[in-house]
């Protein structure tokens, strides 16, 4: 007698596939590749991180020696009376590390390389005696320029005519990038800059 395969379906037997777990050997070929993987990332992200503060401390180091020498010249170009004046009347040309200013309100200004604090300062003077009233500080980083011959470049130069008349103030630069935020990994990768500008008193420049 045949049966009814509606009323009596035909039932199968799946087998069952055994899972198969990780072994150890499977395990740490993928922890190293993953640590692989990582270090690969964080080296990436370690040279970007430094090259960006690397950039960014050259270029607010480069706009604040902009600003100081910007000030310094505007002091040149507006001063009537300067200083120092060469020892031996006959020379004409000086290097020095500071310069006075007479400034149109009378007061006697001076701009100081400090090479011990590595730093320019403005300095109040005293006309009567040259004692220095106050003393702010107006630029750091500025480092002593070698001249290649084992001496250092004073950062000012001042040429005279007509005895003690100022023609012309040549202010020269080398400015060390703010590293207040470095840390040691990066090491010494940021070059020095080197700003360099002359000016004229206006009495000569308009002559």
């Amino acid at each position: 007698m045949l049966t009814d395969s509606r009323r009596h379906p035909r039932r199968t037997r799946r087998r069952r596939t055994p899972q198969r777990a990780f072994n150890l050997v499977e395990m740490l070929i993928a922890v190293a590749i993953t640590a692989m993987l990582l270090t690969a990332t964080l080296v990436a992200l370690d040279a970007s991180y430094m090259s960006y503060q690397s950039t960014t401390e050259v270029a607010s180091t480069h706009t604040i020696g902009r600003l100081a020498m910007h000030r310094i010249l505007t002091l040149v170009r507006s001063g009537t009376e300067f200083g120092p004046f060469p020892v031996d009347p006959r020379d004409t040309v000086i290097q020095s590390d500071f310069i006075e200013f007479l400034t149109p309100d009378g007061d006697v200004l001076a701009i100081e390389w400090d090479e011990d604090d590595e730093a320019l300062y403005v300095a109040v003077i005293n006309p009567a005696d040259g004692s220095t009233i106050s003393r702010d500080l107006l630029l750091e980083g500025v480092v002593p320029q070698d001249d290649g011959a084992g001496s250092n470049v004073p950062p000012f130069t001042l040429e005279y005519e007509k005895g003690r008349t100022l023609y012309r103030a040549t202010i020269d630069l080398t400015i060390k990038p703010d590293d207040n935020q470095s840390v040691e990994m990066e090491g010494d990768n940021n070059q020095n800059i080197r700003l360099v500008a002359s000016a004229m008193p206006r009495g000569f420049a308009y002559d």
